[in-house]
């Protein structure tokens, strides 16, 4: 029984155990690409044929948007680096999950036709987060993790100004998702989303306080998510 509790430690230690844990939301990623491969077909279609709208183009850079996001969530899940440190328990890890997917709830609402400024603002929203979350990204490269863990202290570019700018840009999709689908039901939706990031940040900032000495001063300069905001 030791031994087998032993090997299982060792595994857990290395990247072939990484590459598991990481495999449901890689699972996850390509079906939300081939569920938006359809519609994004269809507009580049039209794109094509010149016969596409000003709406539609907004959806289309959205659509496209979110396919080089899930790709690119992809690779830094198969190349990141090894955790230094985990968050115990298994409280952190539900957080994170919730933090992660309940915002797809919204997508299982109706959606509702709104005007076109609305409209505009739903698409520039879901827009500038997808542009965001993948400027972020960019800085956090292989250090990039679900669940709360310390792999490697990123502080530069937009970390430099606030500490989960990844988050922040998500909650601005989040924004436009939410405007699009039917109400009261996806504002629940969208505040629990941000509910559960902030509370993800709490664990998050434990963990990264515990593996890294320079923690503490770093968030003492910085914000969460918006800076001189929040």
């Amino acid at each position: 029984m030791q031994d087998a509790t032993l090997k299982l430690r060792r595994f857990q230690q290395t990247k072939a155990y990484d590459l598991f844990a990481a495999s449901p939301l890689i699972v996850w990623y390509l079906y939300g690409l081939r569920k938006q491969a359809p519609l994004t077909s269809l507009r580049l279609n039209e794109l094509l044929k010149g016969e596409i709208s000003l709406l539609a183009a907004l959806q289309l850079i959205a659509l496209l948007g979110s396919f080089i996001l899930s790709f690119v969530l992809i690779v830094l899940l198969i190349e990141r680096k090894m955790p230094r440190l985990k968050s115990k328990g298994i409280l952190p890890r539900v957080v994170a999950v919730c933090g992660t997917f309940l915002g797809n709830g919204i997508l299982q609402l109706m959606a509702v036709p709104l005007s076109l400024p609305f409209q505009v603002l739903a698409d520039f929203l879901i827009i500038s987060g997808t542009v965001g979350a993948l400027v972020a990204l960019s800085r956090l490269g292989a250090s990039f993790s679900l669940m709360p863990e310390a792999r490697t202290l990123v502080t530069s570019g937009p970390y430099a100004f606030v500490r989960h700018p990844l988050y922040a840009a998500e909650l601005v999709g989040i924004t436009g998702l939410v405007l699009q689908f039917q109400q009261p039901w996806a504002l629940m939706l969208g505040i629990g989303v941000f509910v559960f990031q902030y509370w993800r940040t709490i664990f998050e900032e434990s963990v990264l306080s515990q593996a890294y000495p320079d923690y503490a001063a770093y968030r003492a300069r910085t914000w969460r998510f918006v800076p001189y905001l929040f």
